[in-house]
Order: C-alpha cells, then sequence, then structure tokens
C-alpha cells in the first residue's frame, strides 16, 4: 500500500469555492436586500418562500392536449436518486410494475423487471417514457400523475418512503455548504444558473403565473416532510413577520 500523500491546501479550497461560491454570493446579496430569514439555524430566502406565490396545477402542465411551449416538471425535468431511494422503490418493486401495469397496461407489463424503470450507471435516474417520468401514468381524462406517489396514498405509506426527495421538494431547493449551513429557496431562472445543467424554470405554468398562495404555505407538506412539523411553525411565524408593512415591523 502506497504511502498518503497530502493533498495541495489549495486544490481543497478551490473544490470548495468551486462548488460553495455561486451560492454565497446568492446568499450574500439576499442578506444586503433584508431577503435572507434566519428560521431554526436555516437561511431562508425570504423572496423565494414568503413573496413569491405558487400553484401546483398539473392541469395545465400535464394533460395530453397541453399548450404548445409549456413544459411539465414530469415530462421534461431529469430526476437523480440516490442509491438508498432506489433501493426502497425496488425493495417494493412488486407492488409498483403490479400499480402501474393496471394503470398503464399498454406500457408497462405485469412481469416488468423494475430495475428497467432506471438509468443507472454513475448516477441513478428515473427514465422517461412516452416522453414523460417511467413512474407517471395518465387517467382516462389525459390528466398525468405520479405512480409512487399514488400507490403510497393507496395503500397508506408515508409518501417519502418510496417518492424521491427531489419530486417531493419540487419547486423548493435546499442547498448545503461544507461547514454545514443549509439554503431553503426554490426554483428560479437565478437559482438554476448555479446548477450543471440549468433547467428553463420559467416555462413551466406554476412559477410563471405567480398565483395561489405563497410557497411556503403551497409546499407545506414538503416542508414538513423535510425539516419537521416544528420547523414550519417557526417558518410561519417568520413569514408573518417579513410580510408586514414597514411601518408595523
Amino acid at each position: 500500500m502506497s504511502a498518503r500523500i497530502q493533498t495541495n491546501p489549495s486544490l481543497i479550497e478551490w473544490l470548495r469555492d468551486y462548488e460553495e461560491q455561486p451560492w454565497r454570493r446568492y446568499v450574500q446579496g439576499l442578506r444586503a436586500r433584508g431577503e435572507l430569514v434566519d428560521v431554526g439555524g436555516v437561511m431562508v430566502d425570504g423572496r423565494a418562500l414568503f413573496a413569491t406565490r405558487f400553484r401546483c396545477d398539473s392541469k395545465t402542465c400535464a394533460m395530453v392536449d397541453r399548450p404548445q411551449g409549456v413544459e411539465s416538471c414530469c415530462e421534461e425535468y431529469f430526476v437523480e436518486l440516490t442509491l438508498a431511494e432506489r433501493d426502497r422503490i425496488i425493495e417494493r418493486g412488486a407492488e409498483v410494475v403490479e400499480f402501474l401495469s393496471r394503470k398503464d397496461p399498454g406500457r408497462v407489463a405485469p412481469n416488468r423487471d423494475i430495475a428497467s424503470f432506471f438509468d443507472d450507471r454513475n448516477t441513478i435516474e428515473l427514465r422517461k417514457e412516452d416522453n414523460r417520468c417511467v413512474f407517471s401514468y395518465r387517467d382516462e381524462a389525459g390528466q398525468l400523475w405520479c405512480g409512487l406517489h399514488a400507490l403510497a396514498l393507496h395503500k397508506g405509506w408515508p409518501i417519502e418512503s418510496i417518492k424521491p426527495v427531489t419530486c417531493i421538494l419540487f419547486p423548493l431547493v435546499v442547498f448545503r455548504f461544507e461547514n454545514g449551513e443549509m439554503l431553503l429557496t426554490a426554483t428560479s431562472e437565478e437559482v438554476e444558473r448555479m446548477f450543471a445543467n440549468p433547467k428553463e424554470s420559467l416555462k413551466l405554468p406554476c412559477l410563471l403565473k405567480q398565483a395561489g398562495d405563497p410557497m411556503y404555505i403551497e409546499c407545506r407538506s414538503a416542508i414538513e416532510t423535510a425539516f419537521g412539523k416544528t420547523f414550519y411553525e417557526h417558518l410561519a411565524a417568520a413569514a408573518a413577520e417579513y410580510t408586514k408593512p414597514p411601518a408595523a415591523k
């Protein structure tokens, strides 16, 4: 066995800065504008969570006859999983395949191998079939549904026990810095510039319309799943303070 050679500290610093520097600059911008809120030790993007309105209305983006140029997160976005997430789905593979073979018999055969649902090389991604997520199905009206979410509801399983965290959180974004600090924000053109393969978020009608409740209310279930109910209570209190008229603060 060869002796361990100490890595050049400048390389370690470069790797950290390459990954974190855009996010640090984003946080600095939020802080300078008074839009960064501390909630239980988590840095929260007040503009994204409290001032942005969002409604998940899949009848706009997930129908067979959706308008030209309108994107859908279940169709255009690729979802990357961890090994643990993949293994949780595989453990219940027989039930997943049986469910989808009833909901989408033209595409999913009853004896299909659950491993074929994944593009499993170095990264693990959910495959696309019929121009949509491999775990999705359409009902008689042409509405697109998440098969993993629907199966969990049918079986009484916790959603997070089988549905990928990325899908649960969307359009929320969580970034963890090397020192343990964490930022909670949401998908936007500015945020996606910091990813290796940015998406064109503003083509998603749910983000474009700015309709519905503030982001933190519409995404309450996802936030509670990821951070817990106590965190959400503190987040709601921070939202009330953030949205007060300036004279009332």
